[in-house]
């Protein structure tokens, strides 16, 4: 089986390589993501100029990789229709140090570069955790190793021209305690209106704008339905949405109750080490 990863945050990412770290023994890697930080680009694509890639130091014996002068969809379309030598199997994008829930899929460049896997044909995972230092934890790499596992077992069952799955994975905070499961989440809503904000600094003549999006803006109702990404992270389950090509959720039956089977016996099988290390 054939792994390609991809991100928005850049080749050279920790997070991305401990994805790799966590995956490696399911098959051949391969790596292609940006060679720099690209995230909230969403699903933007370069279509009016060259694109460039070079192959980059791998910090995990074996596995190739490249960095792509362009959006994190470039990467992923780059990777499966002239870096990899073979057919790809399985796209994951991540792990992104930030929740992509809610609202935030349609600037997310995470989403983004998985939707070109998804748009391919291949099967496709989005993987975000809260903080960059959680993309370590023993717990998620679990997670995210069984998740894929079972994604590429599921993907052996399918024909060709059979639609392969794509789901967003979000992981809580890991500070907050030790996971209860993984469920299956629709996206939060944001409250009309609930816009983001701008600031501005002066730098000598010149006036340079940052735009910044407030965790208020997501809806408080959402917050408390339990059928949500954002109640999930708040109440410590592992978050999984199934998604199509235009990033809405589609029912959860079928893969989507098997990869949440996955991510609950490796969440529950491995808490213990989330306990100790929440305790420490």
């Amino acid at each position: 089986m054939r792994i390609l990863i991809s991100n928005d945050d850049g080749a050279f990412n920790p997070a991305l390589w401990a994805m790799v770290e966590a995956i490696k023994d399911l098959g051949d890697v391969i790596v292609s993501a940006p060679d720099r930080d690209r995230s909230g680009v969403g699903a933007g694509l370069t279509l009016n100029d060259p694109l460039r890639a070079k192959l980059i130091n791998s910090p995990v014996s074996g596995v190739e990789a490249w960095g792509v002068e362009g959006t994190p969809g470039d990467a992923v379309i780059l990777g499966l229709k002239q870096l990899s030598t073979e057919p790809v199997d399985l796209v994951l994008c991540g792990m992104n140090p930030g929740n992509n829930v809610g609202a935030d899929l349609t600037v997310s460049g995470t989403i983004g570069a998985a939707l070109q896997g998804y748009l391919n044909g291949v099967a496709t995972a989005a993987i975000s955790v809260a903080l960059l230092a959680d993309a370590d934890d023993p717990v998620i790499g679990a997670a995210v190793h069984d998740l894929a596992k079972s994604m590429l077992g599921h993907v052996a069952t399918l024909g060709l021209d059979e639609p392969k799955p794509f789901v967003n994975v979000n992981f809580p905070k890991v500070s907050d305690g030790p996971y209860k499961g993984a469920m299956v989440a629709a996206p939060s809503k944001r409250t009309p209106g609930a816009s983001d904000e701008v600031e501005t600094e002066v730098r000598g003549v010149r006036t340079i704008y940052w735009i910044k999006r407030p965790p208020s803006a997501l809806n408080a109702a959402s917050q408390s339905d339990p059928d949500t990404d954002v109640w999930a992270m708040r109440n410590s389950w592992v978050s999984l949405t199934p998604l199509d090509g235009g990033l809405t959720t589609i029912s959860p039956k079928g893969f989507a109750n098997e990869a949440v089977k996955a991510l609950n016996r490796s969440v529950m099988d491995n808490a213990g080490q989330q306990t100790e290390q929440s305790a420490g």
